[in-house]
């Protein structure tokens, strides 16, 4: 590598570093402060009994487990990608909100693309075990928040699960990922996902 080339990789290091830095910064502020209105809402409605307090508290519901779970499975489709040593791209900030790196497949292989896939399938079903875990499913807007993650942890896995699969068969990551986008998977998937999370609310 020539002394030009290396001073050029150095400077796209430090750009990499510094965007990743600017979205973990919004995508920490966006976590915490969604879980905030979420947490003070559920407080609001389990205090006060108000019909309006526990519509606010349901809409909160839907609204952070929705946002949690895309920040977090986009961190950890990105964290999935750097344990394999993938070579990755931060974008200066998130596209649509949560996409926030760039996974260029003529330079990573089959095994990277693997990891980073499972990352990302893995963390939405982390948030369910969390939420089970830690949160009493004693209000409906605590039930529906758990609902919403699970519908959203089968919408990833409806659509994801396949390509991997197909990958580690031999597949292409590229192409079986454009194949599964083609198929219309992702709009099924969302009703899949809904209609898992709507029975998940009336089990719990």
């Amino acid at each position: 590598m020539t002394e030009e080339e290396t001073v050029a990789a150095g400077a796209a290091r430090k750009q990499d570093l510094a965007n990743l830095k600017k979205v973990g910064l919004l995508h920490s502020v966006a976590f915490v402060a969604t879980l905030t209105l979420w947490g003070a809402a559920d407080t609001w409605a389990s205090v006060s009994g108000w019909g309006l307090a526990h519509a606010v508290a349901i809409a909160n519901s839907v609204l952070a487990a929705t946002i949690v779970t895309g920040i977090l499975h986009e961190w950890g489709h990105y964290a999935g990608a750097r344990l394999a040593g993938s070579a990755t791209q931060a974008l200066e900030k998130p596209v649509g909100y949560f996409f926030m790196f760039n996974f260029p497949f003529d330079q990573n292989g089959a095994r990277q693309f693997l990891w980073m896939s499972w990352g990302g399938i893995l963390m939405p079903w982390v948030l369910v075990a969390l939420c089970v875990g830690l949160v009493p499913m004693d209000t409906a807007s605590r039930a529906i928040l758990l609902a919403v993650f699970i519908s959203r942890a089968v919408q990833v896995s409806f659509f994801e699960i396949p390509v991997a699969w197909r990958t580690s068969s031999g597949g292409d990551p590229q192409k079986e990922l454009e194949r599964r986008l083609l198929s219309g998977a992702l709009g099924t998937g969302g009703y899949v996902g809904t209609a898992v999370g709507i029975l998940a609310f009336f089990l719990v």
